[in-house]
């Protein structure tokens, strides 16, 4: 298979998708584009929350169709960073990495940003407390496994599907991008590939800025 300049960035949720993706395509002098703002647009658009679009979405496949044509579409480029989750399903040729986290502090880190990030609270997500938004991550995480077997018969959070898998629990955002411009590199070098998890000792970033 052809190797191609894209990078496509997928992970559970606050694992640090778009805060990567930034950076690795800052580094790369790269174009980045977002699944996850397509989807925010259409939520914006219609004035519905985030819980209402993933229950929309389980029954109304069009939703998912419209955002991965738009995906599919980016697979000619070159020189571009995807944040989306099926973002390696849609151009395999490219450098799939998976951005992964223990659950509780993914919840600890979404509850945070919510109240910091605009474009979430302006498509309805709420941070009441910690358990609300431990129970939303959890039901998201269902609800996509669901659908996204349904349409493509595919599971995004099966780690075999991708070339690097980054634990970023206790990376911080510029040693994730710093790790996957370097795996990159050597992956666009490289005649066969096997894939590599990276971890760092636990306590080397305690300071979160996801």
């Amino acid at each position: 298979m052809q190797k191609k300049h894209i990078i496509t960035v997928s992970g559970k949720p606050g694992s640090g998708k778009s805060s990567t993706s930034d950076k690795v395509a800052e580094l790369l002098g790269y174009t980045r584009y977002s699944a996850g703002e397509e989807a925010r647009k259409y939520i914006q658009q219609h004035k519905i929350t985030l819980a209402q679009f993933n229950k929309k979405a389980e029954d109304d496949h069009s939703i998912d169709q419209m955002i991965d044509e738009s995906l599919r579409n980016l697979r000619d480029q070159e020189d571009i960073v995807i944040d989306s989750r099926l973002g390696f399903y849609w151009i395999p040729e490219s450098f799939k990495v998976y951005l992964d986290l223990d659950l509780d502090v993914a919840t600890a880190r979404i509850f945070r940003n919510i109240d910091q990030n605009e474009s979430r609270q302006k498509s309805g997500e709420v941070a009441n407390s910690m358990s609300e938004v431990s129970r939303h991550v959890r039901a998201r995480l269902q609800n996509e496994q669901k659908r996204y077997s349904q349409l493509y018969g595919i599971n995004p959070y099966d780690l075999s599907h991708y070339d690097l898998i980054v634990d970023t629990s206790n990376h911080s955002p510029q040693t994730v991008a710093t790790t996957v411009f370097d795996f990159y590199k050597k992956w666009l070098r490289s005649e066969t590939w096997r894939q590599v998890t990276s971890k760092v000792p636990l306590g080397y970033s305690l300071k979160n800025e996801y």
